[in-house]
């Protein structure tokens, strides 16, 4: 169904998302909250008369275009290779379309991204592979011959806007262990200019710093670096004009850290905006860094929140505002009276009660792509013409979504135990409470945190009857850069007392009874939900551990983390290397301490907490002679890739909740 609105009606959208929940809660079919969605990715080509879409997934990606001046004229759609997937794409002009391809290693379900881009002309003709490993091989599909083979992950720097042939890619040569090519994050990038439709490659160039984010001045100019030195400093390198053949390198005092990620040129190209944290603030802001004397100036911040994206005018001229994220999305405007900011104001008003984001916009700024969502709609994407006000819905992406039977997600705030101020979400079933409850920590842990967006795991379980308490515990993201230090080498310490002290919470709010309180949590989640089990042997009656990480020594010998020197260094931040402290802090050591049942669940294919993590916690549970239930997925990852698999693996987690968490605890 299409849906049109204008800004002359704002009382008419209010309802559009509105989260009813006044019937008695009707019990959804499994595969309602375990399907993947239907629509991935919108964009609008620089004309704006284009869109193209991504759907479908699992080896049946398309890559869509459609007409949006005469859309019953239907439009191309091409799929990616056999065994490949589409995750990513740009249009490099009006007419073609570069996408990114993930390729399906032996053993894995899920394809992996390989550094291979592949062009394709709008109308589906002339595709070929212009970039990777594989690109003097004849694909199947493509008629070209490229003339290089590539062995580094690419990334794309620009699209050249005045240039309908080539766009910039800054390329991480990858490094050779044993018989496999890696991903090195310590490597200098080259930068490169890529033929879109030859493959030809033009050498620009090599940033000077170590893992640099480069980016491109206004007149397409590579000429700005943030990175690392040889001795792991963070530092700036740039050119001081177009034609300057050499980098210059310095470092901009007073800031913390990783907490440096450079945005765009000013218009003039005489400074740089930047996201950063200095010393002595806690919440990243928004500065600008004048190049021809070094001064820096803060721009804008949000109180109480990391500043996280930038908003700019619908031509991509002007910086007017920013994003952050409070308990909810929030924007902080520059230019409040700048028109592109009205309109958006003006789009907050109409979609009151959900998060509205502008994704992309055509050259001329008439037309752009809104995307709408919230706590109980997995969202909806509009065609917004910026001239008449007028937008008309393009996609949902899960349509079988019924909003009125979705349960609204809380914002909540309680106070760990030394003092430290927390903020999460609660998602409760229909009907009073107290409801059996499932902790939820999310997984990272750090720099990531839990949204008010639209949760299909939590709203599952609400379906099913449990409350589900996700806690932002310390550690987490987007509370400012004190927040999450305050986590490092935490981990089953007072990162796992804040998960405590809101289980408590909820106990005392009678939200749950202390007697019907599970936790479950995939990744570090995983992690925490054995510790905190290890940690309050009474608190929890069973726990659920989803590719985990159960022995915090092993992190350092197994999985992608390790195989850099960055990734060591991550390492010994977060977690230490004191190997009592970390065996003391580690379940699978730990596991003669646990009282109730435990349910593992891992893919053997996990490139990031290795299928020994889950095995290793296995053999000591039963050694200890403890309840282990065991579910080991074969060819999947660090996460499921397969709806199906899903479907079934949910199926299990809830027949092990029924089991040991649906009735109250037996005395």
């Amino acid at each position: 169904m299409t849906r049109t609105f204008s800004l002359a009606r704002p009382l008419a959208l209010a309802c559009l998302f509105f989260a009813g929940a006044l019937h008695a809660q009707e019990v959804l079919p499994l595969d309602y909250f375990t399907r993947s969605d239907e629509t991935g990715t919108i964009k609008l080509s620089p004309q704006g008369d284009y869109v193209a879409i991504t759907t479908g997934q699992h080896g049946a990606e398309f890559l869509r275009f459609v007409n949006l001046d005469n859309p019953k004229q239907g439009g191309a759609a091409i799929r990616a290779p056999d065994g490949l997937a589409i995750f990513d794409f740009y249009w490099a002009s009006n007419t073609r379309v570069v996408f990114m391809i993930a390729e399906r290693q032996p053993g894995q379900v899920a394809p992996a991204w390989t550094g291979q881009i592949y062009a394709v002309d709008r109308d589906g003709t002339r595709q070929a592979l212009i970039y990777g490993y594989r690109a003097q091989e004849n694909v199947t599909g493509t008629h070209l011959r490229v003339r290089q083979a590539s062995y580094a992950t690419p990334e794309v720097v620009s699209l050249l806007d005045s240039d309908d042939r080539n766009i910039v890619i800054t390329e991480m040569p990858w490094k050779l262990m044993g018989d496999a090519y890696y991903y090195d994050p310590d490597a200098k990038p080259t930068i490169t200019k890529l033929d879109i439709h030859s493959g030809k490659e033009a050498r620009l160039g090599q940033a000077p710093l170590a893992g640099a984010t480069v980016i491109v001045d206004r007149d397409d100019v590579p000429r700005f670096a943030v990175g690392d030195t040889a001795d792991n400093r963070l530092a700036v390198a740039w050119r001081r004009t177009k034609d300057a053949d050499a980098w210059e390198e310095f470092e901009l005092p007073d800031f913390r850290e990783d907490t440096v990620v450079p945005i765009r040129f000013t218009a003039d190209n005489s400074a740089v905006l930047f996201f950063g944290v200095r010393t002595g603030q806690r919440y990243r802001a928004l500065f600008q860094f004048t190049l021809a004397d070094h001064s820096i100036k803060q721009l804008i911040d949000i109180p109480d929140a990391d500043v996280l994206d930038i908003v700019t005018d619908f031509q991509d001229r002007d910086v007017i505002g920013v994003t952050g994220y409070t308990d909810k999305l929030v924007y902080r405007w520059l230019l409040p009276d700048h028109p592109a900011a009205r309109l958006q104001q003006a789009l907050q008003r109409a979609f009151a009660g959900n998060e509205v984001r502008f994704l992309n916009h055509s050259a001329d700024g008439k037309r752009a792509i809104v995307f709408v969502n919230s706590d109980v709609a997995p969202g909806e994407y509009f065609l917004l013409n910026t001239e008449t006000k007028q937008a008309d819905m393009i996609r949902t992406a899960r349509s079988w979504i019924d909003l009125e039977k979705m349960r609204p997600r809380e914002p909540i705030e309680l106070q760990s135990r030394d003092g430290l101020p927390l903020r999460g979400y609660l998602t409760r079933p229909a009907g009073d409470g107290p409801h059996p409850l499932i902790v939820l920590p999310h997984g990272g842990p750090h720099g990531i945190r839990d949204y008010w967006t639209f949760d299909s795991e939590a709203q599952l379980f609400a379906n099913r009857g449990y409350a589900v308490l996700q806690l932002n515990f310390r550690g987490s993201g987007g509370y400012g850069i004190d927040f999450q230090y305050a986590g490092y080498r935490e981990w089953g310490a007072k990162m796992q007392d804040d998960l405590t002290d809101a289980t408590k919470w909820a106990i005392d709010k009678k939200i749950t009874t202390a007697d019907r309180i599970c936790i479950y949590g995939g990744s570090y989640g995983g992690y925490a939900a054995l510790m905190g089990v290890v940690r309050e042997p009474k608190l929890y009656r069973c726990a659920i551990g989803y590719a985990g990480v159960y022995d915090l020594q092993l992190m350092y010998e197994t999985g992608d983390i390790p195989r850099s020197k960055s990734g060591g260094n991550y390492l010994n931040l977060v977690l230490g290397n004191d190997p009592a402290e970390l065996r003391a802090r580690s379940p699978a050591a730990q596991a003669a301490k646990i009282e109730v049942p435990v349910f593992l669940i891992h893919g053997k294919e996990d490139f990031r907490a290795d299928y020994q993590q889950a095995t290793r916690m296995k053999t000591e549970l039963e050694k200890a002679g403890k309840a282990v239930e065991w579910i080991a997925l074969r060819g999947e990852g660090h996460g499921v890739y397969d709806d199906e698999t899903r479907k079934e693996l949910y199926e299990a987690v809830l027949k092990f909740l029924e089991k040991n968490l649906k009735q109250p605890k037996a005395e």
